[in-house]
């Protein structure tokens, strides 16, 4: 070979192979830091898969396991995970279904500093399969005294009195419920009893009482009793799937929304203390939680949200907790620290915009300013950005609750309905008269993917843009091609009046 076409084909390499390193480069985090292992809810499991799924793609390893947030705040306890996921803090000293006591979940976490931050927000939904010659209803309505009934065995029948009289005279066939609780250690159960427990005294407290052998007024619990008729699943997957199944007509769950959203199928629409029955949406949730009252050590009060007067509110909403570390106790490092710092910093910002089609509600400004706060604390976590840098819809004006209409007067208690059968719509989210709800549904969650897409690349924690769906090597073979483009013809042109 010719020593001029040597030295075309050496620098061609060279300037490819510095092209495609720098490619890689621009691909590759600018930060060093450690996978991280979390554990927990499966109320917050499906915004949690999702946003860590879209830190992973800009290197931030967020490992997590949906075990049941009982279980995620045994394996915080016990140094097996880095943070927990839960919808209820760590307990007191307690009892199980057997009226055994329980360890003193506070006591055995203080040797391991902690603090709470608000993660995501949603409504505990009353899923539901019930078919009236062959068609699916997707117009359900339960008030809190029949809801509390059929989850103890008051009520065993579709065709009670009680049911009728929520859905406005309209009657069930004979049928007999299948009420399916959660057969784990369950934050979901903690939150669906809470409001029992609040809302519902003189059927909560009895049962309680005689299920647990606790006395009155007997209190929530993360091991929901079982009782005659009742079905045991374990996980959020589990209640779900069994009320899915389409051997299982006549069956019921508590869930969160997202889990019926997912199966495409329908919740009941919930009596709130305004006297309208509402859909557990994104935008009823946020104004039901606008009630909410915060502890000084950052837990929820949610006695004011069970009761809050606006129409537009769906009673039955919360918000799950990240239990996170502030001190190196245990395995927990600083370089553990920075990846859980910036997983924090993108969820309760940009990941909030993705809280809509998930099922969930996006977070308000001063939940995100507690979650800010506990952040601080996290050994090697970086600074949250300033609170108006925060991509959260709720922050940039994008989620506009003052826009929410007024509930119509067919969804008022005691509003006359036709007699039972199939109801039109689609989707879990599909009510009458429910404006808020259908917003979860169709066409806007098209939408929600571009924005969340968009608001990815510039969201404020130190990670690679806009190159995460895209192999780098592309980038470099394109360059090689370029340069093949532009040097090859004069290379091969040179040598060629060489040899003549």
């Amino acid at each position: 070979m010719m020593p001029e076409i040597r030295r075309w084909i050496a620098l061609l390499a060279v300037t490819c192979a510095v092209a495609g390193a720098a490619t890689l480069g621009s691909a590759t985090p600018a930060f060093a830091a450690e996978g991280i292992d979390g554990s927990g809810s499966t109320w917050s499991a499906i915004a949690v898969d999702q946003w860590r799924a879209d830190v992973a793609r800009n290197g931030l390893t967020v490992n997590y396991q949906g075990v049941g947030s009982s279980s995620g705040r045994q394996a915080y306890i016990q140094n097996q995970a880095d943070f927990a996921v839960s919808e209820v803090p760590f307990q007191p000293a307690s009892f199980n279904r057997e009226g055994q006591p329980l360890y003193d979940e506070v006591a055995n976490a203080a040797s391991r500093p902690y603090a709470y931050l608000p993660i995501v927000a949603g409504g505990t939904s009353v899923m539901y399969h019930l078919e009236v010659a062959g068609q699916r209803v997707r117009d359900l309505r339960l008030s809190g005294p029949t809801l509390a009934r059929i989850f103890t065995g008051g009520i065993r029948n579709w065709n009670d009195p009680a049911i009728a009289a929520d859905n406005g005279g309209k009657s069930y066939p004979s049928l007999p419920i299948v009420p399916v609780v959660r057969s784990d250690g369950s934050g979901t159960s903690a939150q669906f009893s809470a409001y029992l427990a609040n809302t519902v005294p003189d059927v909560w407290n009895p049962f309680c009482t005689a299920k647990l052998n606790l006395p009155a007024p007997c209190p929530a619990t993360s091991l929901y009793p079982f009782f005659e008729g009742s079905k045991a699943q374990a996980l959020s997957d589990g209640v779900a799937n069994f009320v899915s199944a389409p051997y299982n007509n006549g069956s019921i769950t508590y869930v969160e929304y997202g889990y019926a959203l997912e199966r495409d199928y329908p919740v009941a629409s919930m009596l709130n203390a305004a006297g309208y029955y509402r859909q557990p949406s994104a935008e009823n949730v946020a104004i039901a939680l606008s009630r909410a009252r915060i502890n000084p050590d950052r837990t929820q009060v949610l006695d004011d949200v069970y009761r809050n007067p606006d129409p537009r509110s769906y009673p039955v909403s919360s918000y799950s907790y990240m239990i996170v570390p502030i001190s190196t106790a245990g395995k927990f490092t600083p370089g553990k620290g920075e990846t859980l710092g910036k997983f924090i910093q993108y969820f309760l910002c940009t990941g909030q915009q993705k809280a809509k089609q998930l099922g969930y509600s996006p977070l308000p400004r001063n939940l995100v300013e507690f979650g800010f706060d506990a952040q601080k604390g996290i050994p090697g976590a970086p600074p949250p950005p300033p609170i108006d840098q925060c991509a959260n819809p709720t922050i940039t004006g994008e989620f506009d609750l003052g826009a929410v209409p007024l509930p119509a007067a067919s969804e008022k208690a005691g509003a006359t309905r036709a007699a039972a059968g199939g109801s039109g719509g689609s989707g879990a989210g599909a009510t009458s008269g429910d404006a808020g709800a259908a917003a979860t549904t169709d066409g806007v969650v098209a939408e929600s993917d571009e924005v969340a897409a968009a608001n990815l690349q510039s969201q404020p924690i130190s990670i690679a843009k806009g190159r995460d769906s895209v192999s780098p090597w592309l980038y470099a073979g394109i360059a090689a091609v370029l340069l093949l483009i532009v040097f090859a013809p004069p290379t091969i042109a040179m040598a060629t009046r060489k040899r003549e």
